[in-house]
């Protein structure tokens, strides 16, 4: 009887302590390999925690681009061992978690969007870029709407003003004329995702919407033919990188730049020093009346199956993806144009922009968006990109022809279908 007593004593007392215990805190892990990115999700994170769930708290760890996706790969592969609860996959890395037609190792998407009224609210054209057999695995971060940056202080004291250039002609004429004056100035640099961004801008890409590769096309060997003509004549120029980019931007020496919204953030973070001396246009057309924009990049963000906090997972990225609030805050911060529709029109994204020198830039996104074009995913493209960065230095210093470099890429590629189907 006595031993009965004690444990009740002691199983009444176990009772009151879990009563009062405090539950421990939620800690998710999630993985970027962009610091902009990240800010805002160190921000969304306190503000979940301030408004939904105070238990909340999210570890972001940056993690640099490859690395980040070579070891979600070999995470999910391995059955989730040191994987995260939510990750940052680029659209361009994402085709390589689905070779060989299995699961990609993310939670499906589709319910959760539909039930929350979240799928009609979504670009259908950037969430196609993580969909896999009707399954959608990712979020978009960004509509990437791609402009042209440049120098305004440099281009308005030649006598140029880019927010008047109709075409591309228009453009190549008037960096003759500044490189003429200037010879070492470089209007615009062929950087690595150019040649890409402007053949979608023509309607076409490396891919085509049946999954075919088209990177060796009539169109894409005559367009990187065009930049190279182009590199002869000093308007175009070798593609600087990672801090000698800068530097050139900074000096003067690089004076433009083709690039998607979220470069708006880079050149921020990267050059503050230069605030009030850049502006964007519109990207000139191929033709007049041409579309004036194109799209490059996107990031979506992915819940790992694995988790163990996938219902809070999910929570967070509703509450922060696919929201007006956190949509307008992460282009406050980043400059990433909403992909969400409900965000567009909220008045917080045309504030005047000082490192702009004042420009509205939402405006200018707003008004290029609609004219996006598709851009085709496929299991392969991560091959592909990582076949055509191999060979791309040997193409800008003309050691081997576009149309034998993309030839040789395109028939790789085709075997590798050939072998996996």
């Amino acid at each position: 009887m006595k031993k009965l007593k004690v444990l009740l004593l002691l199983l009444v007392g176990v009772m009151l302590f879990s009563a009062v215990a405090p539950v421990a805190a939620q800690e998710l892990e999630l993985w970027a390999f962009v610091n902009t990115h990240a800010r805002w999700f160190r921000e969304q994170a306190e503000r979940y925690a301030e408004e939904v769930n105070p238990d909340f708290s999210l570890n972001v760890i940056e993690i640099a681009y490859g690395d980040l996706h070579d070891r979600l790969l070999i995470s999910i592969q391995s059955g989730g061992v040191g994987a995260p609860d939510i990750a940052d996959v680029e659209q361009g890395r994402f085709g390589s978690f689905l070779r060989g037609g299995g699961d990609p190792g993310f939670v499906e998407l589709n319910a959760f969007l539909d039930q929350g009224g979240h799928t009609e609210n979504l670009v259908a054209a950037r969430q196609a870029l993580y969909t896999s057999m009707g399954s959608v695995y990712g979020i978009e971060h960004a509509l990437t709407p791609v402009v042209l940056y440049y120098r305004a202080d440099i281009w308005e004291g030649a006598g140029f003003d880019p927010q008047a250039f109709v075409t591309w002609d228009d453009f190549v004429e008037a960096g003759r004329a500044i490189v003429a004056e200037n010879p070492d100035v470089i209007p615009l640099h062929i950087h690595g995702g150019l040649h890409e961004l402007l053949l979608r801008q023509q309607g076409h890409d490396y891919f085509n919407a049946d999954g075919e590769v088209t990177i060796d096309s009539a169109e894409s060997i005559a367009l990187m033919d065009w930049l190279l003509a182009l590199k002869d004549e000093g308007v175009t120029g070798d593609p600087p990188a990672g801090d000698a980019l800068w530097a050139a931007f900074k000096d003067g020496t690089l004076i433009s730049m083709v690039g998607a919204d979220w470069y708006g953030g880079f050149f921020k973070d990267n050059a503050p020093e230069l605030s009030g001396k850049w502006k964007a246009a519109p990207l000139p057309a191929f033709e007049e009346g041409g579309r004036r924009t194109s799209v490059w990049g996107g990031t979506g963000a992915m819940v790992v199956k694995t988790s163990e906090n996938v219902e809070e997972a999910l929570s967070f990225l509703e509450f922060s993806m696919l929201s007006i609030e956190g949509n307008v805050r992460r282009f406050e911060l980043t400059t990433l144009w909403p992909p969400y529709i409900p965000a567009m029109a909220n008045e917080r994204l045309h504030a005047a922009d000082e490192y702009f020198s004042g420009q509205d830039l939402g405006a200018l996104f707003a008004d290029v968006g609609p004219e996006a074009p598709p851009q085709w995913q496929s299991p392969f493209r991560s091959q592909l990109n990582g076949l055509r960065t191999a060979a791309w230095q040997d193409v800008i210093d003309g050691n081997r022809s576009p149309e034998e470099v993309f030839t040789e890429i395109a028939d790789t590629i085709r075997d590798e279908m050939e072998f996996e189907s």
